[in-house]
């Protein structure tokens, strides 16, 4: 059949001539062949191959069964003989009533996207007569004919290398260089050192032992003066006094640099399992088992965005059942409100710790290095995790579901620096890179507050509680007007309506005026807890009525999600009352824990939180925070088919998951997280030896 003869297929349909002549005639003469060999009395086995792979309607559409992907595999492995061309998976977007899905389809590489969907219109993609895009059945929607087939998505292409990426690729592949360098040299330093010290006077020598006294003498000073210059710089020797100088300023920051990366230096820091002296050993345990119950939130999460062939059965069963508590981190992502308590718990301690040893108190110089310590701590590994999942994303083979992994990679080549300047819960907030670092960015602005309050401690007791009370009542004010206006939903932002769902993420979830109230819990705990030497808690009944309290409120903030009326049509004042005090009321929850732990009456819950293993985890908790999501995202874009929700299904996931985050983790931890600590110490041992001379 020839290109004529196909158009002369399509006179009937002579209203879409022009259409058709913006489809390249080199993608017209390759879907003419394959649709003539498929519909041929015989037809070939690529043809077959790549109608096989076609999308086809499923089971269990009123369970939200609706996108149709076919397998992208069996399309790209489908050739033409004579090798003009093979099949190319692509996707297109079909809206029909009451359903907007899509269906994968196989089609010669010839063609570009504009092709696929002008030809996909023109319904030219039929087997005998059935058509490729075959609407759904009159069951189950009013109209069974295919209303739009709005556009076309091809995967070739879609994930290349540019300048952006290979930079990434670079400074990924950098970080793992560098660790093996340091690794080796270290080793080899080592080795050469128990060299020099190995007693080479034990082997018989020309005079039988009748070396002289003082011949001896210089054969020991030489060895000890070889020695020490190799314990103390480990580099070679030199020899002019004014090069010596420089070439130990280069080679001793060299050997420095390398010696941070080394394995020997930073695996011991991550196995040791003793808590840091004054810091309440159950923290750990709140921190792993928060960051484990926001895995799971995500596990399940974002699954649903795009991966699950009965997502209507999952937000049916999961989002208004209070059940699945853990399956959302709460309400909704409770857990991150315990990170920024023990945010602010950490970010008062190391304040006054600095100001404790400052013979002026809180001063200009004492609040910068506070907040360059932070950003030394945050910036380094948040940067690194933006050119992993750049450089990853764009050399992943992905399968038939890429849109949300093409969706990051694509919002980290064009805001990677709001990223950097921790403005990201600013700046693009809906097409942030990697959207789950806007908590980076509050925890930050969090801690510009906190010398604000310690200056004020320190001056008046009176003052710190009009200022506490004034951003408490602040931030409930603003979340409470907020609510009210956008009618924000309360337990489960994706089962509601559009507008609100987004207006919950860009102006409430990732702004730091609403959330700011955990953060502030936790910094008025630690200076509670500071300067507190005798015993608080005088006995049990005290400690039980605490204990009664917390359980109360976790439980109230809980239960009170899936009970309060947040419609569109009637969205009542107590929705807007606990939009605004339940995460703050959570934090207080979660900070009598750790106050009861430090205080002896923590009970079970005190020896499980003080495990061993949990101060391990603990160490890596950072980079799991910023793996997890890409991990996942990862695992999903390399399906070729869609998964089934069933709680079993999401438990195995999420200890997969965990089990690669901690994997992961523990290497961004080692590899990048702890050199970067000790460049920072050893600078600022170098700063400190200038200062005094």
């Amino acid at each position: 059949m020839s290109v004529s003869l196909l158009i002369l297929l399509l006179m009937p349909l002579i209203h879409y001539a022009s259409p058709v002549r913006n489809v390249s005639l080199r993608c017209l003469e390759d879907t003419n062949q394959f649709l003539s060999d498929l519909n041929a009395v015989e037809p070939k086995a690529y043809a077959v191959m790549m109608y096989d792979s076609l999308g086809k309607l499923g089971s269990n559409i009123l369970g939200g069964n609706t996108d149709r992907l076919g397998s992208y595999t069996e399309c790209l492995s489908a050739k033409v003989p004579s090798g003009k061309f093979q099949g190319q998976y692509c996707k297109l977007q079909v809206q029909q009533e009451g359903f907007d899905y899509s269906i994968g389809i196989c089609v010669p590489d010839s063609c570009h996207d504009e092709d696929i969907t002008t030809l996909a219109i023109l319904d030219v993609f039929q087997f005998k007569t059935i058509s490729f895009v075959s609407p759904f059945p009159s069951l189950f929607t009013l109209n069974s004919t295919v209303s739009v087939v709005s556009v076309a998505r091809c995967a070739k292409g879609l994930f290349s290398i540019d300048a952006f990426a290979a930079i990434c690729l670079f400074v990924s592949i950098v970080f793992i260089v560098l660790p093996i360098t340091g690794t080796v040299y270290a080793a080899a330093v080592r080795w050469e050192v128990k060299f020099d010290e190995s007693p080479a006077d034990s082997l018989p020598s020309a005079n039988y032992g009748s070396t002289s006294s003082n011949e001896k003498d210089k054969s020991e000073s030489k060895g000890d003066i070889r020695r020490n210059h190799y314990k103390m710089n480990s580099v070679l020797p030199v020899v002019s006094d004014d090069v010596c100088y420089t070439k130990k300023t280069f080679l001793g920051a060299l050997d420095s640099t390398l010696k941070c990366f080394s394995l020997q230096k930073n695996l011991p820091t991550i196995w040791t399992v003793k808590s840091s002296k004054g810091v309440c050993s159950a923290l750990n345990g709140i921190r792993v088992l928060s960051l484990a119950w926001i895995i799971s939130g995500h596990t399940s999460q974002m699954a649903a965005w795009q991966n699950l062939d009965n997502v209507l059965e999952w937000k049916a069963r999961v989002l208004k059942n209070p059940i699945y508590v853990y399956s959302r981190s709460g309400p909704f992502y409770l857990g991150v409100d315990t990170f920024f308590l023990i945010s602010g718990w950490l970010s008062s301690r190391s304040l006054l710790n600095l100001v404790h040893h400052s013979e002026k108190g809180i001063t200009l110089e004492v609040t910068l290095k506070y907040l360059c310590n932070r950003l030394a701590r945050l910036q380094p590994l948040h940067m690194y995790s933006i050119c992993l999942l750049v450089g990853l994303y764009s050399v992943i083979p992905w399968g038939s579901v890429w849109e949300i992994s093409k969706f990051h990679l694509d919002n980290c080549r064009r805001v990677w620096w709001s990223n950097l300047f921790l403005l990201n819960n600013f700046i693009s907030v809906t097409e942030s890179c990697n959207g789950w670092t806007w908590y980076l960015a509050n925890d930050f602005q969090f801690y510009l507050t906190t010398p604000l309050v310690i200056f004020l401690y320190a001056r008046s007791k009176c003052g710190l509680i009009i200022l506490g009370t004034t951003l408490f009542l602040a931030s409930f004010t603003v979340t409470a007007l907020l609510s009210s206006l956008f009618r924000l939903p309360v337990a489960s932002p994706s089962d509601m309506r559009e507008m609100s769902t987004v207006m919950y993420f860009t102006e409430y979830y990732t702004k730091p005026y609403c959330r700011y109230g955990p953060f502030l819990v936790g910094v008025l705990l630690e200076l509670f807890m500071y300067h507190q030497q005798a015993q608080i808690l005088r006995n049990k009944v005290q400690a039980s009525l605490g204990w009664l309290c917390a359980m109360l409120a976790m439980l109230a903030v809980v239960s009170l999600a899936y009970t309060i009326e947040d419609s569109v049509n009637s969205y009542s004042p107590a929705a807007v009352i606990y939009q605004a005090l339940h995460r703050t009321l959570w934090a207080a929850a979660i900070g009598w824990i750790i106050f009861a732990c430090q205080e002896g009456y923590g009970g079970l819950a005190n020896w499980v939180l003080s495990w061993d293993i949990w101060t391990l985890l603990a160490k890596i908790s950072y980079a799991c925070y910023l793996v997890h999501p890409m991990l996942i995202i990862l695992y999903n874009g390399l399906q070729e088919t869609l998964m089934h929700y069933s709680d079993i299904n999401m438990l195995y996931l999420f200890f997969g998951h965990c089990l690669m985050t901690f994997i992961t983790g523990l290497a961004l931890t080692v590899l990048v997280e702890k050199p970067f600590e000790g460049l920072k110490q050893s600078l600022t041992c170098q700063f400190h030896r200038k200062a005094l001379l």
